[in-house]
């Protein structure tokens, strides 16, 4: 827990370094992260650049796209917001049956059609696999029981506590998924509940760092953790020190990404004190933004439009300046990438010293 404390800190202290425009960018690729993660974590693939730029509008990032997407991305994008930006505003029983209606806007969960807003009335079991090779995890709570139990957590979930928040968070996630109320997206529920109960002890309503994304690198293992602890008493330690394992991995990853925004902005100011073409310029923008694949000569004729000679010269004047270097596979392998230190640590470590 006094590891995550203090990444938490260095998090907020290095992303006071970015401007106005490169913070809202990252928070807008930290939460489209989120928000897809958890998705893929159920089988639901999202279109992601749709999720990106609902984002993007809604945290006023400069220049994004007015274009309002389809009410199931919009509704997806605006129950995280709400679950971050009204931490400190109750869970009401009413508002989580909304979160639900904002995911199955048109009722149906693929093929299925389903109650949207309304717990469940029957009786389900959280399974995993193929359809021939299915794996019963456990059998949820019986459906007459759910509205006492619903009621019991929401309680906890206002009461003021002395629990660390990501404690809390850890708990809150288990003891949803254990109640399961819904028909179906109680997973995708109980990730927007836990950065709800992440950011209820964040007064700068911003949880910068994405949880699901590490839950679906190790997707197995998540299920079986929820399994061991729904199915031994309910003892939850190991669950909870596993819990915490992955926001310190998910800050870490965060740190990472800062470093490498800190050098990008490192390497504009060394790029203004040097005399570069058109074509450098523009493939240094490309290469620090939307660039994919691997550098070649040949992607660079052909993206600048000049010739093969002309693409070698090039890169080899930005080589000369230590901007770009050579990859170590030489040949027809041969390909270039950006030379990102200038001064700036390296590692994710480096920077949480």
């Amino acid at each position: 827990m006094t590891e995550v404390a203090y990444l938490q800190g260095k998090v907020e202290a290095l992303s006071g370094q970015l401007g106005f425009v490169q913070s809202k960018e990252l928070e807008a690729r930290i939460l489209s992260d989120e928000i897809n993660n958890s998705h893929k974590i159920e089988g639901e693939i999202l279109e992601e650049l749709q999720i990106y730029t609902s984002l993007c509008r809604r945290l006023q990032v400069p220049n994004a796209s007015m274009k309002m997407n389809g009410p199931h991305v919009e509704g997806v994008v605006e129950n995280l917001l709400d679950a971050l930006g009204n931490a400190k505003i109750p869970l009401t029983e009413g508002r989580l049956l909304a979160w639900h209606s904002r995911l199955f806007p048109q009722g149906r969960s693929g093929p299925f059609s389903l109650h949207a807003g309304r717990y469940r009335t029957g009786p389900i079991e959280v399974i995993s696999g193929s359809y021939k090779n299915q794996k019963v995890w456990f059998e949820a709570l019986p459906a007459e029981a759910i509205s006492q139990a619903m009621q019991t957590f929401l309680a906890w979930i206002n009461e003021p506590s002395s629990l660390p928040p990501p404690v809390r968070s850890a708990i809150a996630h288990l003891w949803f998924l254990t109640i399961h109320p819904f028909e179906d997206g109680n997973g995708r529920l109980g990730r927007s509940i836990s950065e709800y109960v992440l950011n209820q002890g964040n007064s700068t309503n911003l949880i910068f760092f994405s949880i699901s994304k590490q839950f679906k690198k190790r997707q197995q293992d998540y299920y079986e953790q929820l399994h061991k602890a729904q199915t031994t008493c309910m003892d939850c330690t190991s669950w909870i020190v596993w819990y915490l394992q992955r926001i310190r991995d998910a800050l870490l990853e965060v740190l990472e990404t800062i470093g490498e925004v800190l050098q990008i902005k490192q390497l504009y100011r060394t790029l203004e004190k040097l005399a570069l073409n058109e074509r450098q310029q523009e493939m240094i923008r490309r290469l620090t933004t939307d660039f994919y694949g691997k550098l070649t000569t040949q992607k660079w004729a052909k993206l600048t439009g000049c010739s093969h000679d002309s693409a070698m010269r090039d890169i080899k004047d930005l080589m000369s300046k230590g901007i770009l270097k050579r990859s170590e596979a030489g040949g027809r392998s041969t390909s270039y990438q950006l030379v990102l230190s200038y001064g700036q640590v390296d590692s994710a470590e480096e920077l949480a010293k």
